[in-house]
């Protein structure tokens, strides 16, 4: 590799570059070096000098991440940021896990081709005008700037995993770089494990072989540690790996027919309980029991009487911050959900079949929004993300108060039968300790965020206690720790906890073999060792 060319690709992470020591997670890092590659051929240049001169290297998206995963401890930031080719593909291929979420095979299915820096935002519009509507990319994402590259390595997932599923399921192939600098191109359907063992060899001619760790995954929505199974598809090896077993360079994603209607509609209830968070009884239970409406909603997500109080504060504060009407201070608990059809007569259907399970839950229909045309249908999905981000306005004003303090927020999943002991849990210990909490997020899967608002550092540190005894206990339930955000570095404990150190040693080992001297998103999802566990 001559010299001069990479030290045009490789340069000094100066005060210019502050801004890529830190994701959404709000730790900020250090570095020394920092590129933005545009092209595979320049990746696999800067990879093969970083091994040669074992230097470390963090990748980076969009930086969207909750997880630290993006945040580099040192060594070398390469930004993916300049990847941005985008074109239609050929076909998409039925997935066996997607027939899980959606009424399919579907007739007629398309592609899109995308390097690792195009943003779901670019995605969605490229879509649209190149099929006129017609097809999309079905995961929701909350964050519209998060990057390809950065929503398959997390395997992120929103909203509308309650129909959809999660990224994994619409990745078709993918092009990967690894530490070495060699590559691969993996479709799906080509490359599988015998029981546990695995083999790839890359086009220059790498050949990485092991075992996959023998653990399970637990029957939830989940994104902490490796995928693995026996006999798995190895391109799903990648996805979700948080940029530790090599780098994801372009993909084929799949995508569908999106339906001809998408309406929106909140349900609000006065007093607690009727929402759906015990066995059996509340809206959100009956929604998901009944058969008629069970494939025609896209997502059900629940808001708690403090996420009710933040909006309406937030309302009061700033009108033009929220376009959706203000909601009244009797309202105590809601639920927004996204119904499709292919016609509006079906969705008046559907919407008559909603209102009789608002009315069984003990709710008024009159104190229900529904949206019927983009504008309105915009407005309701503002009020999901606006949420988090009144959270993280507060927690901005504790810390301009000189507080050490960062966001608390849970990203646990559980089992159908242990919804209402994990928010049972979540409230005693919560009221126990005097916190300032909301309670949001993705009921129809389990998987509600808990955020606390801490008044004291000291109230910061029993928080975080708190989280890890959470975590303690929904393991022992075999549900997640982490149902969406994934692991990155912030909750690398929790990992053990979820699985114990012999089988986290099993991912580090597994992780040894493509990236023996540990330089790809080190300290991501476990501390590296440098006597790997293989």
């Amino acid at each position: 590799m001559e010299k001069g060319n990479i030290n045009r690709l490789i340069r000094p992470l100066t005060e210019d570059y502050e801004e890529y020591l830190r994701d959404e997670s709000r730790k900020t890092g250090f570095g020394e070096s920092i590129s933005f590659p545009a092209s595979q051929e320049e990746i696999s240049q800067i990879m093969k000098y970083c091994f040669a001169h074992d230097i470390t290297v963090t990748v980076q998206g969009s930086r969207t991440g909750v997880g630290g995963g993006a945040v580099p401890l040192g060594g070398h930031v390469m930004s993916l940021e300049r990847m941005k080719g985008i074109k239609m593909g050929e076909g998409g291929g039925e997935t066996r896990e997607g027939r899980r979420y959606h009424e399919g095979p579907y007739e007629e299915e398309r592609s899109v081709v995308v390097q690792s820096g195009v943003t779901l935002k670019e995605i969605e519009a490229f879509v649209r005008a190149k099929t006129g509507d017609r097809f999309f990319f079905p995961p929701d994402p909350t964050e519209t700037t998060a990057s390809a590259g950065g929503m398959i390595a997390c395997n992120s997932s929103g909203a509308r995993t309650y129909c959809y599923g999660p990224v994994r399921n619409y990745v078709q192939r993918i092009k990967v770089v690894f530490a070495d600098g060699s590559a691969l191109d993996i479709p799906r359907g080509f490359y599988f494990a015998k029981g546990r063992d695995f083999y790839l060899k890359t086009d220059e001619e790498s050949v990485f072989a092991g075992k996959l760790p023998f653990y399970l995954m637990p029957a939830v929505k989940n994104a902490a540690g490796y995928f693995v199974n026996s006999r798995m598809d190895l391109i799903d090896l990648f996805i979700g790996s948080e940029g530790t077993l090599g780098i994801i360079v372009e993909a084929q994603l799949r995508l569908i027919p999106k339906p001809k209607e998408i309406w929106g509609l909140v349900a609000f209830f006065e007093g607690e309980g009727k929402a759906g968070l015990g066995k059996g009884v509340g809206f959100s239970r009956i929604l998901r029991d009944c058969p008629a409406l069970r494939r025609k909603l896209l997502s059900i997500e629940y808001f708690d009487k403090g996420s009710l109080a933040l909006l309406r504060d937030r309302k009061e504060e700033d009108p033009a911050s929220l376009s959706a009407p203000c909601i009244e201070p009797s309202f105590q608990e809601a639920v927004f959900v996204e119904i499709r059809g292919e016609s509006k007569e079906e969705i008046l259907r559907s919407l008559e079949q909603v209102g009789s399970c608002i009315q069984e839950a003990g709710g008024r229909q009159e104190d229900t929004w529904v949206a019927m045309n983009d504008i309105d249908f915009q407005s309701f999905k503002q009020l999901r993300h606006a949420t988090p981000e009144c959270v993280n306005r507060l927690i901005s004003q504790k810390k301009q108060q000189g507080l050490n303090i960062t966001k608390l927020g849970s990203d646990m999943s559980v089992r159908d039968d242990r919804l209402e002991d994990v928010v049972r849990m979540y409230r005693r210990d919560l009221e126990k300790g005097g916190f300032r909490y909301v309670m949001f997020g993705h009921i129809g899967n389990n998987h509600l965020h808990v955020n606390i608002i801490s008044q004291s550092e000291e109230e910061y540190a029993r928080g975080k206690a708190l989280f890890g005894k959470w975590a303690g206990m929904v393991a022992a339930w075999n549900g997640s720790v982490s149902a969406e955000h994934g692991v990155g570095k912030l909750k690398k404990a929790y990992l053990i906890t979820m699985y114990g150190a012999q089988y986290v040693g099993q991912m580090r080992g597994m992780k040894g073999i493509f990236d023996p001297k540990g330089l790809l998103g080190r300290d991501n999802l476990f501390d590296w060792k440098e006597e790997n566990d293989i």
